[in-house]
């Protein structure tokens, strides 16, 4: 009982720490917590930051910005294209993880198209890789994505078996290279969620009232 006490004011003490979080606009993903408890500590994941706690203390002992420092806030009258940028970044930051640990003690995070391997004690990245398809067409990166579920995922050895958006991965997690990657079939691809317009839609165009009234 003691253990979950402990989890729930770890909870609190990560939303303090993350305070200044992000906020977003449509399509930009949700702000998610991670949490896993190892015996090198506990590990929490929020909006692109990866934060190490002490259990007995719940104080933080080490962060890391996997994206760098988070970006400012453009201004009211910033241009489109600044404003485009900064949702980009806070969508990268915020795009689906997951976070688990192999049995050689590595910390693995996939977030979004990138996947890292990270030192539990020291919280240094010991390696990082794109799993974008390098033969897929390249995709602007400030353009707004469709929001893709957390991925599915099996560890098995050093392989990370990955169920993606529109893909099946197989991942070393050793040093982040993809060994194998297969297209899904089409019953097991994200069904698409349709736009409805309300008003003027219609025949007759009027406001979406019969007869147009």
């Amino acid at each position: 009982m003691r253990f979950f006490w402990l989890l729930a004011i770890a909870m609190l003490a990560t939303s303090s720490l993350f305070a200044q979080g992000f906020g977003g606009r449509q399509g930009s993903g949700a702000m998610t917590t991670l949490m896993l408890n190892t015996p090198k500590g506990l590990f929490t994941l929020r909006s692109g930051v990866l934060a190490k706690y002490d259990l007995a203390t719940l104080q933080p002992v080490k962060t890391l910005a996997l994206f760098g420092a988070a970006p400012e806030l453009p201004a009211g009258n910033a241009q489109r294209a600044d404003r485009d940028k900064y949702y980009a970044e806070i969508a990268k930051r915020n795009a689906p993880a997951i976070m688990l640990t192999t049995k050689d003690g590595g910390l693995i995070i996939v977030i979004g198209d990138g996947f890292a391997r990270i030192n539990q004690d020291t919280l240094k990245v010991d390696a990082s890789s794109s799993l974008v398809d390098p033969k897929a067409p390249p995709v602007d990166p400030n353009a707004p994505r469709a929001i893709e579920p957390v991925p599915g995922y099996l560890l098995v050895d050093t392989t990370l078996y990955l169920m993606r958006g529109k893909e099946m991965l197989a991942v070393n997690t050793t040093d982040g290279k993809v060994s194998t990657r297969s297209a899904l079939p089409k019953e097991l691809l994200p069904l698409p969620m349709p736009s409805f317009q309300r008003g003027g839609g219609g025949p007759g165009g009027g406001g979406g009232n019969p007869g147009g009234g």
